[in-house]
This record gives structure tokens, C-alpha cells and sequence, in this order.
């Protein structure tokens, strides 16, 4: 079984328009033009892996109607919850694509500040939880109130029952990763691509940032980078993987790294080959952009572009 912690989930709404302008009144033409759904990074992923047939909890913080509905949401895909509620209202995010300009607008909420009682409530709660799991993907931002710091908390106390951490968050907070060795960190690049003070890009530049995480980490197994999606960087501390699609059609970022994760996730409790494993995550992700949905639909069609998967290998 699988727990994803979201601390900062959201109700998403999706607006898809064509020929997005400032100052302008649009009107959408049928209903799928716009799309509410149970959001946060941790959340996608729980969705994409109950279809692959996997076993989740979802877990987090969550409040006020709103929170409500994001957990009924989250049921409806056949995933236990486990959200700890707090005062205030979980925050609604919107994202406005616009097909014909091919760009991505979104505005995301601030969220309720979580009180320190409820934050120690949590992670009782998540030390509980430890025990009917095999692997915790802690991923999102932060809400106010809670502290970087918890990310140490949350991969100790899972180490102490020999269970592994993903961490998918800011880069802003890769010294307290660091601190707290997870077996795997995938930076969320979307908006900042500074890594320990300097801005990486290209395929040397990630492998060599990747390196230098690991020599401060001997217990993470994997630092991923998914920014760029024709060139995938995967660091472990004897090689490297550049995984590369063919014939690539992004319709849509919304979710890619949420589900190249889970990809990821499937595949490694599926206990498959490193080579194996990464292709299908990175065949998740390409599934996912192929599609004008948030979440993959239809999971048979990762199956079926694992084949445009080119990975290539660095030795060190």
C-alpha cells in the first residue's frame, strides 16, 4: 500500500479556453470545457495510482466545506482518506489553458495556516499510519504555519519502521532535504529552477547538481529531474539515465510530474528492473501530456508508449 501526504491540497478548476486575452469576457462552448476536480500534488498522485490498481491512503491536511469535498472527491476514486481537518478552508487554485496559443495560466491560493496542535496531531497520525504502508510520497508545498523542518520529522520516523520517502517539493527547500536523506527527491522546477543558489539547465548541469546532492546524501537512492520532458535526468550514486520521448505532442503540463511519480511508484513496488521502472514512469508522464485531462484516463496507453521511450545511460 501506498500513502501520499498532500499538507497543502486544493480543489482545482480547470478552465479551457481558446485565444486566452487580458480584459476580456470568455465564454466556454460545453461543459468539459471546464473541469473541477480534487487537487494537490499528493492527491494526483493517489488518483493515477488507484487506477493502475494500486492501494493508497491519502492523507493531509484539509478544511471547511471545501475540504469535504475534496475528500469525497478523493473517495470516489476508491482511495482511503486520512486528512487531518483544521480551521479555515482548503484553498481552490485555478488553471486556464488556452489551446490555441499553447500557454498556461494559474493562479494558486494561499491555503489556511495550520495551528502547531493540529501539526503535532498530524504526525501522530502519520506515525500511525506508517505501519499499513510500503512507500510514502510526500509531495506539494507547504502551508503556512508548517515548517520545512517537517520533512526531516516525516522520513525519520519512516525510517525508523524501514519504509521509503519521496519527496516532491520547491528546490527552496532542498537543504532540509539534504538534512533528511529521503530515498528519493524529484525538485518541483515548475517555477524556480534554482538548485542550491545556482540555476541548472541541460543535461550535464542536472547530472552534475544530481551528483552533488548524493555526495551529501548516502541514504537517497534517486535524485530525478523531470523540468524538461524531452530530457528526463535520473542521478543514482553509480549512473545516471537520460530518458527521451519520440514523436512528442504535449496537449497539456497540467500533472506531468504528479504522474510521472506514480508511474514511478507502480512500477517499483511492481519490483521491475531500474531501466524498467524509470521508462514506465517516464511513459506515465508522456501518457499524461498527450491529453487534455489533468490525470491519465486511460492507464492501458502507458503500456503502449513505453516503446518512445529512449533511455540512455552515464556511467560515472
Amino acid at each position: 500500500m501506498v500513502l501520499t501526504v498532500t499538507l497543502n491540497p486544493a480543489i482545482d478548476k480547470i478552465l479551457i479556453v481558446d485565444a486566452f486575452e487580458l480584459h476580456k469576457l470568455h465564454r466556454l462552448r460545453k461543459g468539459e470545457m471546464s473541469m473541477v476536480s480534487a487537487g494537490g500534488k499528493g492527491v494526483n498522485i493517489a488518483n493515477t495510482l488507484s487506477k493502475m490498481g494500486d492501494a493508497v491512503i491519502a492523507s493531509g491536511f484539509a478544511a471547511g466545506h471545501a475540504g469535504h469535498m475534496l475528500c469525497d472527491a478523493i473517495r470516489k476514486e476508491g482511495i482511503t482518506t486520512n486528512f487531518i481537518f483544521t480551521q479555515g478552508s482548503t484553498r481552490t487554485n485555478i488553471s486556464i489553458l488556452d489551446r490555441q496559443n499553447e500557454t498556461l495560466t494559474e493562479v494558486n491560493d494561499f491555503g489556511q495556516e495550520i495551528p502547531q496542535e493540529d501539526i503535532s496531531f498530524f504526525l501522530e497520525n502519520y506515525e500511525r499510519l506508517l505501519s499499513r504502508v510500503d512507500i510514502i510520497v510526500i509531495a506539494g508545498s507547504l502551508p503556512l504555519g508548517v515548517q520545512p523542518d517537517i520533512y526531516i520529522k516525516m522520513v525519520d520516523m519512516a525510517r525508523e519502521q524501514g519504509k521509503k520517502v519521496i519527496v516532491h517539493t520547491s528546490p527552496k527547500h532542498l537543504p532540509v532535504l539534504i538534512d533528511a536523506q529521503p530515498f528519493l527527491i524529484n525538485p518541483d522546477m515548475r517555477s524556480n529552477h534554482m538548485v542550491l543558489g545556482k540555476e541548472v539547465d541541460g543535461i550535464d548541469q542536472f547530472i552534475a547538481t544530481g551528483r552533488d546532492i548524493l555526495e551529501k546524501c548516502p541514504k537517497t537512492e534517486y535524485i530525478i529531474f523531470t523540468h524538461r520532458l524531452e530530457n528526463v535526468v535520473v542521478v543514482t550514486h553509480k549512473r545516471a539515465y537520460v530518458l527521451r520521448p519520440s514523436g512528442l505532442n504535449i496537449v497539456n503540463m497540467l500533472g506531468y510530474g504528479d504522474a510521472y511519480l506514480a508511474g514511478f511508484i507502480h512500477a517499483y513496488i511492481s519490483d521491475r528492473q531500474e531501466c524498467e521502472v524509470l521508462q514506465y514512469a517516464s511513459a506515465a508522464g508522456l501518457t499524461d501530456v498527450e491529453d487534455i485531462y489533468k490525470e491519465i484516463r486511460d492507464i492501458d496507453k502507458i503500456g503502449g508508449n513505453l516503446s518512445r521511450i529512449d533511455i540512455e545511460e552515464v556511467e560515472f
